[in-house]
């Protein structure tokens, strides 16, 4: 005789109540596996939002190549033939965009206001694409303003907010170094990740007017990979690619996202030790599992027989050890969630401020941990109950 779901749920759960010591252990070792997993999972997605946090206060990652000379060698200048060695070489690399510094441009005045300290920089037309900076005001500069040197300028937020106050910026003529300029758009104020460069602002012109403005331009190259973890990888490609070309010069890279580089490094590698730590956790609760349904099966053999010879399948005997297995692994994976969420928010809100969410995706992996390891360790002992001789276990 068949029986229903819902009376093999009461079954299941009085024979859980029979021995609440046992079976709470059990779901304590659940519990410690399940909450080891969660952590591992909340501490993963903290840590790559605060990286992407970081990421959004500042250009787009990207690596800039230089070149030390031998002694007796004059100091290599990277051209564009470099620039298309580099992208026809390297496949890692997203875009390249050319810069040159310009030292002597550091005071921009408009209408009886000098701002000093300012960052001057001249761009090729792809220093968008590269960097990911956001034009808010206006516009980038177009092929015209690079063939025809046109005094035209870009300033970032930061500047235009000195400079102009409630003024709008666009079309506005300013001065740096005697240089009349016209301002045609604003670009959203980011840090190039050098942290030790302090401006007030930063002001772009086409990289062939800034380079007219002064004898010594300092050119130099970004180059951006497709994503964050492709930098070191793609930062060794360059070094090697460029000491090929240049076999007198010893390469270097300086990254705008090496410390974020290092610093998912190391996170991953405390997710790993963490993620080591749930799965032993989560073995010994399916070790207990294991346990409890074993002697459950040798101290209910009587029981197993008699419900067998009044009708009970081989499979509905299996279901009622699986069914204990997973209601113990279900209430600890739930307690485990709950407990590290809990944890976690006031952690986060309190001693550690940091971006953090409930994360279902994650709920629904450390749930399946838990009964993916409920049902696995106990399949083999619900499988012996199977087993066992009617005559037998009726005998004893």
């Amino acid at each position: 005789m068949a029986i229903s779901l819902p009376d093999l749920l009461k079954l299941t759960w009085r024979s859980l109540q029979s021995d609440w010591v046992r079976s709470g252990l059990t779901g304590l070792g659940v519990f410690m596996g399940v909450a080891a997993v969660s952590a591992t999972l909340n501490i993963a997605d903290i840590t790559q939002a605060q990286i992407d946090q970081k990421l959004a206060e500042r250009d787009r990652p990207f690596t800039m190549p230089y070149l030390d000379p031998e002694s007796g060698f004059e100091w290599p200048e990277l051209t564009a033939e470099d620039e298309v060695a580099l992208r026809r070489s390297i496949p890692e690399i997203r875009a390249i965009s050319s810069i040159t510094r310009i030292w002597s441009l550091r005071t921009v005045q408009f209408e009886g206001t000098d701002v000093s300290e300012v960052q001057t920089i001249g761009v090729s037309q792809n220093y968008i694409d590269t960097t990911g900076r956001r034009i808010v005001q206006g516009r980038f500069f177009n092929s015209t303003d690079f063939t025809q040197y046109r005094p035209v300028a870009i300033v970032d937020q930061k500047l235009a907010a000195t400079l102009f106050k409630q003024h709008s910026p666009l079309n506005q003529s300013i001065y740096t170094a005697g240089n009349r300029l016209t301002v045609v758009g604003v670009v959203e104020t980011k840090t190039e990740g050098q942290e030790y460069m302090r401006t007030s602002g930063m002001l772009w012109l086409p990289k062939p007017l800034a380079e007219s403005f002064t004898q010594y331009p300092w050119r130099m190259l970004q180059i951006a990979p497709h994503q964050l973890e492709q930098m070191p990888v793609m930062a060794t490609k360059v070094k090697q690619v460029l000491e090929k070309r240049y076999p007198h010069a010893t390469a270097f890279t300086s990254g705008n996202a090496d410390d974020l580089v290092k610093e998912r490094e190391l996170h991953q590698t405390s997710a790993r030790a963490l993620a080591i730590v749930g799965l032993i956790a989560l073995g010994i609760g399916g070790v207990g599992i294991a346990n409890i349904t074993i002697a459950a099966v040798l101290e209910r053999t009587k029981e197993i027989g008699l419900r067998r010879a009044i009708g009970a399948t081989r499979g509905e005997i299996m279901l009622q050890f699986i069914l204990e297995s997973v209601i113990l692994s279900v209430l600890g994976g739930v307690a485990a969630i709950a407990t590290v969420h809990g944890i976690t928010q006031l952690t986060t809100t309190t001693l550690v401020r940091a971006p953090y969410l409930f994360s279902w995706h994650n709920a629904g992996l450390s749930m399946s941990a838990a009964i993916g390891v409920g049902v696995g360790s106990s399949f083999f002992p619900a499988l012996r109950a199977t087993q066992i001789n009617v005559v037998t276990a009726l005998r004893e």
